[in-house]
């Protein structure tokens, strides 16, 4: 036992610090341990928290100048955003225990010290040498304030000042807390300008009686009297999603269903000068399909497909999408109730028999039939199959993985129909994620009054969903699980949700879409970064950055075809 860890250097420790190397404890750290790493993320430089701390900061360099302390500025993840220093040696300093931006500075990953304990304490906190649970970090004295907003009393992030243990001194406190003020009072003055620019172009429309009109800030909601009864509070996430893609002031107009079921259009312009902020024009009934922009969402279920093609390959249909996307949903329902349905899974072992009973089923029974995930087929049946198919007179369904995942026998197989659906994944329609999830917990509780909160639905929609909807349907059974009434909220969601911070915010399309492209390029190049970025045509230096951004696997293989035989 080391003479820190000893009890009566335990008794010495404050009680603070006390519970706070008791935390890092239960986190599985020790004190001999490196700062943990983790992903670094990129930052965003001109956010409201960086612009108001901005000249603070300067400020703050200047009275530093002489002195060996750096200053760090974390958002309201504890993710540092920011970092001043005085001298290139505390820089180094700072560097070996990963104290850089992009950096998420939490107890779990570096232990007891101003920037993480002040985050999760909620208030001021002194460490100084042998207080660091790490002894790494026992080199500094470190001051961390929380930064509250004045406003809605939220956290927006920590500062900290740090230097040497052998320059220790009380008067950085108060210094400290001067600047956190500082900044508090800037972000005030920011949102109140803020708040002025969109209440004033608010007022400009409220009085309209033909629509129902909604403005979205940063902090803040304003919604006319037509606004009241159409537009509920969960519906606000799918309005945030739609302002956070908005092309500058030029206005969008799109179509939404809301979470009472009403299907809306919706006029959506950002409000300069608002950080963030939007208006929203909303009318009952959606708009002709031929002016709704933006990807294609999921297609609902409900009658059988309505094929206009009478015989040959045009009865042929395939639907391609990522997994859980409602692939073979989609299928069963264009094949309609009497459809017969092969599943590539079941000729694992027993190709020729599954073949068999296909070609029978393609070229004598008078029904549709669905070949679920042909992808998973060996090259072999997948050749084999390609016959019965383009001579078979009834409906054929095909499901398969993306069409560029596909392997050439894969591929020719997929290429036998003349009309396609491609389900788009779930992440490219934030919009939608509430009325999705409400039409998944009908499916799960179809008896019960259960509802999601506006804090929960958030928080789904600032997921990846690498699964998709059947991932989403796993998450809402855990969240409702044993409830008939009551409203679902965040700490109902399991903590692989909760927890995920890969992400602080919901994708726009542009990003979603350069986040597809990149994992479709390694995919393609089996994991080679240096081809990927040739093929994109970008820098490695630059793909790696967005392998940051959007917390994409260091290697993302191409998708074998499962189970297959040669």
């Amino acid at each position: 036992m080391t003479p820190e860890q000893s009890p009566n250097a335990s008794s010495r420790r404050r009680p603070e610090i006390e519970l706070a190397w008791h935390r890092a404890t239960l986190s599985g750290l020790d004190p001999g341990m490196e700062v943990r790493e983790t992903p670094i993320s990129d930052i965003e430089v001109r956010s409201t928290l960086t612009i108001a701390a901005g000249p603070v900061l300067d400020k703050m360099v200047d009275e530093l100048a002489d002195t060996r302390f750096s200053i760090l500025l974390a958002d309201r993840t504890s993710r540092i955003v920011d970092r001043r220093v005085t001298s290139s040696t505390i820089g180094r300093a700072l560097d070996r225990v990963l104290a850089v931006p992009g950096f998420q500075y939490l107890e779990e990953v570096s232990g007891t010290n101003s920037l993480a304990t002040a985050f999760e304490l909620r208030r001021p906190i002194a460490v100084t040498g042998e207080e660091h649970f790490l002894e790494a970090l026992r080199c500094f004295c470190c001051y961390g304030a929380p930064i509250v907003h004045p406003v809605t009393h939220r956290l927006e992030g920590v500062i900290d000042v740090s230097g040497p243990v052998a320059d220790a001194t009380t008067l950085l406190g108060p210094f400290l807390m001067r600047a956190a003020r500082d900044i508090e009072e800037r972000l005030l003055e920011g949102s109140r300008v803020a708040e002025k620019q969109l209440l004033a172009e608010f007022q400009a429309h409220a009085n309209q009686r033909r629509f129902a009109v909604v403005a979205l800030g940063e902090n803040l909601v304003l919604t006319n009297s037509a606004a009241v009864d159409l537009v509920k509070g969960s519906d606000h996430v799918a309005l945030r999603a739609i302002a956070a893609d908005l092309p500058g002031t030029a206005p969008v107009e799109c179509s939404i269903t809301l979470s009472s079921g009403a299907e809306v259009s919706v006029r959506a312009r950002a409000v300069a000068g608002s950080h963030g902020g939007a208006l929203f024009e909303i009318t009952e009934g959606g708009i002709p399909k031929t002016r709704r922009p933006g990807p294609r969402s999921a297609p609902v279920t409900g009658a059988p497909y309505d094929d206009p093609h009478p015989t040959g390959l045009a009865r042929t249909i395939l639907i391609t999408g990522e997994p859980g996307t409602g692939r073979t949903t989609t299928a069963r329902t264009m094949g309609g109730p009497e459809c017969a349905i092969f599943d590539a899974a079941d000729a694992i072992g027993q190709e020729t028999q599954w073949f068999l009973a296909v070609r029978s089923a393609l070229l004598e029974e008078d029904s549709s039939i669905v070949i679920d995930n042909i992808d998973a087929l060996s090259p072999w049946l997948a050749g084999r199959l390609a016959g019965p198919v383009r001579v078979s007179r009834n409906r054929v369904v095909l499901t398969s993985a993306p069409v560029l995942d596909l392997d050439n026998p894969h591929r020719a197989l997929a290429s036998l129909a003349l009309t396609r659906h491609e389900l788009q994944p779930l992440r490219t329609y934030p919009h939608k994620l509430a009325a999705v999830a409400k039409s998944v917990l009908a499916e799960l509780l179809p008896e019960s009054t259960v509802e999601l909160a506006p804090s929960a639905l958030h928080l789904l929609a600032t997921q990846l969903w690498p699964g998709n909807i059947r991932e989403l349907r796993a998450v809402l059974e855990y969240a409702a699980r044993g409830r008939e009434r009551g409203m679902i909220v965040e700490h109902d969601l399991p903590d692989t949700v909760r927890m995920n911070t890969s992400t602080a915010r919901s994708l726009t399309l542009m990003e979603t879409a350069e986040r597809d492209a990149i994992v479709a390029a390694l995919r393609t190049s089996n994991g080679n970064r240096a081809a990927a970025a040739a093929e994109l045509g970008i820098g490695r230096t630059t793909l790696y950055a967005r392998l940051r951004r959007y917390g994409i696997a260091e290697s993302v293989p191409r998708p074998g075809v499962r189970n297959r035989n040669s």
